[in-house]
């Protein structure tokens, strides 16, 4: 690969010139995962792995962030812009094919390999484990209708729901509904009792303004079926369609101020916004994410999400994080499958330099890497310490937030 390939492909993963930088030139594994299969024994008998399941409950554990990769090769409905496929379109191109090698994804097979490999993942976790798996809605225009020119991949609720009904031991689902859509408040009754855990918005990805009035019904519905919605925030890098503002965590105050449980995706952890309290005035998008942590009246309803904090472009919060302990009981982990099988995005070498991990980790978390980037994901982060303080173990028991009878139970 020459340097006009690799800054295509940075550009590609939506990388910064700071963070093609912090790559120093190559990426420590290369560019392609390798997609091997079967964790060897060595991997599931280190010292590291028991180090990194200590104390943790498996059965509370869900991954709350995971995407489902497809072309509706199998009549599932999921679709990728065919921009995805041509030269014409460089950046999507190398995009399209990171997520194809990141799932490990068999070209005309893409639904079916899909749900091959993550299964394959799933069955190597410990009993108990889910993964989160999102529906994806459509970019659409101010009155709600789809719009596909717009959209760089849709994944419907029905196939989503379709693959955790399959595998309920090992999947949850998550229903994208946009709530400009004129059936958004019967859809989203249909996704709850059809057993949807939570609603996924990309806000700038669906053209969603969460603080415009057309939001209301929908937040009131959210509230009265106790169902909390999972919006990114921060900058969007890998579909760079629609308003970037529309990704400002304080924009997700309607939700809040209707009582609607809320869980900012990746803690705003890149990007600037515009601080809506302070006029002409441009700010870090992770400040207005502490903001939102920090007021108290959202102290039961907001949480934050660390999946992609340890990308090369997001790592810069993992100390602040991590020094917060007074928000480990509100942030959760997903790990943004397929984004941990991408090697150029995550450095290991660069965490070890910032003092994140010790260099007795290394090995073992590129060798695993190779193998379950669930497992994978999983042990960096609870391997991730500064100054002595780790993440605790509620970041990763997130069940509590998102089964609803669970939920009853405890109420």
């Amino acid at each position: 690969m020459n340097r006009r390939q690799f800054l295509l492909s940075a550009a590609a993963l939506g990388l910064s010139t700071s963070a093609v930088a912090g790559i120093r030139l190559w990426p420590e594994s290369g560019f392609t995962n390798p997609c091997l299969s079967g964790l060897p024994d060595e991997l599931k008998n280190h010292p590291l792995m028991a180090k990194v399941w200590a104390g943790i409950d498996a059965s509370q554990v869900w991954d709350c962030h995971a995407h489902i990769i497809g072309a509706g090769d199998s009549g599932s409905g999921a679709w990728f812009n065919p921009n995805m496929e041509s030269w014409m379109h460089p950046i999507l191109k190398v995009q399209k094919n990171f997520y194809m090698n990141g799932g490990c994804i068999v070209e005309h097979n893409e639904d079916a390999s899909f749900v091959t490999r993550m299964t394959q993942l799933a069955s190597e976790m410990p009993h108990g484990y889910k993964t989160m798996l999102f529906a994806f809605d459509w970019f659409r225009d101010e009155q709600g209708v789809a719009d596909s020119k717009s959209s760089i991949f849709h994944v419907p609720n029905e196939y989503a729901a379709k693959i955790a009904n399959q595998y309920p031991q090992y999947f949850q689902w998550v229903a994208s509904i946009h709530p400009y859509r004129p059936d958004a408040i019967d859809a989203l009754e249909k996704a709850h009792s059809e057993g949807a855990c939570a609603i996924k918005w990309l806000p700038t990805g669906m053209n969603i303004d969460p603080a415009s009035p057309k939001c209301a019904k929908f937040y009131q519905k959210l509230h009265d079926l106790d169902m909390p919605i999972i919006s990114h925030t921060g900058r969007e890098s890998a579909v760079k369609v629609g308003n970037q503002a529309f990704g400002n965590p304080l924009k997700m105050r309607k939700a809040l101020d209707s009582g609607v449980r809320v869980v900012l995706a990746h803690c705003a952890s890149d990007g600037c916004d515009e601080d809506l309290d302070h006029q002409n005035k441009t700010v870090k998008s992770f400040e207005l994410f502490t903001r939102m942590m920090d007021t108290p009246a959202y102290q039961n309803l907001v949480f934050g999400e660390i999946s992609a904090i340890t990308l090369f472009n997001h790592a810069w919060v993992i100390k602040p994080l991590l020094s917060r302990t007074d928000w480990h009981g509100r942030l959760l982990n997903g790990t943004d499958y397929p984004l941990p099988a991408i090697l150029p995005l995550i450095s290991t070498k660069q965490l070890y330099r910032e003092g994140l991990l010790e260099e007795s980790h290394l090995l073992f978390l590129q060798t695993l890497r190779n193998y379950n980037p669930l497992m994978f994901d999983f042990a960096l982060k609870r391997l991730l310490q500064w100054q002595g303080v780790g993440f605790s173990k509620q970041v990763f028991e997130t069940r509590r937030v998102f089964d609803t009878e669970l939920i009853k139970t405890k109420a």
